[in-house]
């Protein structure tokens, strides 16, 4: 099985809880990954209205994983929102302006050729923009994955190595395409299937995947030669009211195939019954 080095939302080290925290007792300017000023990230705070938001938790990671010099990334979790998927739809808006640079891009860091879907109850979109100048990193992104649910928005801060690459540009066999062949499954109806999911098969708890926060990526990724989108799973942890990840899944654009990534980064098929 093939790796994937660019998943959803990495799984975080440590985790900083901030309690009965709102945008007037702590507002965020800029989300910083202690690096270089010139990779600092306006922050959503920046953008909000008094009172439509609360900045309720901050995941970071640890001293010993920065110092080991592993990948690291900061998480910031908003809840209280009226409407997530609008406020998550203005900042991913406002960090493609030409004073913050962003440009939307898929999983593989191709930019994307069409804009991104934000008008559905879960989302996720990858932003990414050329890093400050490093030698001894070499070249590398600064990558945003702005994601939401039906109660929150979270924002996700990391270096990765790389560039950003052009668009993928679909190829067009003559004679492959014909009318019967199945098209690709939109956001929306990828999700309505997945959420149908037994949990228990896709190796998770509980009986109902409405117990979990399903988050879709916006374009494909290729496992196997099979078109998926990446779908990454959360569950809230009542002890610390913050989501964590439960699993990174990888479903074909005809529903047909189903993928789990192994906690060793290796990407496995799952069988799954659909009850017809």
């Amino acid at each position: 099985m093939k790796k994937l080095g660019k998943i959803l939302l990495l799984a975080l080290l440590a985790l900083c809880l901030l309690t009965a925290c709102s945008k007037k007792d702590l507002s965020l300017e800029i989300y910083s990954l202690g690096e270089s000023e010139t990779d600092d990230v306006a922050a959503l705070d920046t953008i909000l209205e008094e009172g439509e938001a609360i900045l309720a938790s901050i995941d970071a990671p640890t001293d010993q994983a920065v110092t080991e010099g592993l990948a690291v990334a900061h998480t910031y979790h908003y809840r209280q929102m009226r409407d997530p998927a609008a406020l998550a739809a203005r900042y991913i808006e406002f960090l493609q302006t030409e004073e913050n640079g962003f440009v939307p891009m898929d999983g593989e860091n191709h930019k994307l050729a069409e804009p991104p879907e934000t008008d559905l109850l879960w989302g996720t979109v990858i932003l990414g923009k050329a890093a400050a100048e490093n030698e001894e990193a070499g070249k590398r992104i600064l990558r945003v994955i702005v994601g939401w649910s039906e109660y929150a928005v979270a924002v996700q801060v990391a270096y990765i190595n790389g560039s950003i690459l052009p668009p993928v540009v679909p190829k067009e066999t003559e004679g492959e395409q014909t009318e019967a062949a199945p098209k690709p499954t939109d956001i929306a109806g990828q999700v309505e299937y997945f959420t149908s999911l037994d949990p228990q098969e896709l190796g998770l708890e509980g009986s109902d995947m409405k117990e979990y926060m399903v988050f879709p990526q916006q374009g494909w990724v290729m496992v196997d030669d099979i078109s998926c989108r990446v779908i990454s799973v959360y569950r809230q942890d009542a002890q610390t009211a913050s989501n964590v990840l439960v699993g990174t899944f990888y479903l074909s654009s005809d529903l047909s195939q189903i993928f789990k990534q192994t906690g060793e980064g290796q990407i496995t098929p799952v069988q799954v019954t659909t009850g017809d």
